[in-house]
């Protein structure tokens, strides 16, 4: 996938020469998501200018303004125009974001999935496991769904302080353990809202 990308910033210098009425400079391989949308490197993001910079990169490659060319240009708009989704993706969500620094950062997945998680963290997850388990049989589960939700949330901020901060202090150990329990909430969160899903049914 690495080497993809490779060619695909190499080839885009050709095809957005062949997009004449572009103001775009033209990538170079070496580029990151962040540097595709014209932003600093870091956590903290304009989350304005990189909608307005992805809706921009749309249009100036969408693969219908190709359909004219020749059919290894059409094959690299459709390409270019997956990887700007797929930058865009990355950037828009915190913890995909946060991810993907660590890995520009030259850590690896399984360096973060092996992180250490202290027993006070893993116990806080058993506890609303068990809460969220035993919500259906609760007399009104939708209140009590509501505050564990919000209860989550209020962790998930508070990682994603400490994320930015051990990354901006470029203390990636303590990034990557904040990251990592950044995950197993989202995992929880996601847990909850789809039990959300099956209340209101």
């Amino acid at each position: 996938q690495c080497l993809g990308r490779m060619w695909l910033w190499g080839e885009f210098h050709r095809l957005s020469a062949a997009v004449r009425r572009s103001r775009m400079s033209n990538p170079d391989f070496q580029r990151n998501y962040f540097e595709l949308f014209d932003l600093p490197v870091g956590y903290a993001l304009d989350e304005e200018k990189l909608g307005t910079r992805y809706r921009k990169l749309q249009r100036e490659l969408h693969p219908d303004r190709f359909a004219g060319g020749s059919a290894h240009e059409q094959r690299l708009a459709v390409q270019y125009s997956s990887l700007v989704n797929e930058a865009y993706a990355t950037l828009r969500k915190p913890l995909p974001r946060a991810l993907y620094l660590l890995e520009i950062a030259g850590m690896g997945a399984e360096t973060i999935a092996g992180q250490p998680l202290d027993g006070g963290f893993l116990m806080q997850q058993m506890e609303l496991r068990e809460k969220l388990e035993d919500m259906e049989d609760l007399v009104d589960p939708e209140t009590a769904l509501d505050h564990l939700v919000t209860e989550i949330g209020e962790d998930v901020e508070a990682l994603q302080q400490q994320f930015s901060r051990a990354y901006s202090a470029q203390e990636m150990t303590a990034a990557a353990s904040a990251c990592v329990k950044m995950q197993y909430l989202d995992k929880l969160l996601r847990e909850a809202e789809q039990l959300e899903s099956r209340l209101l049914d």
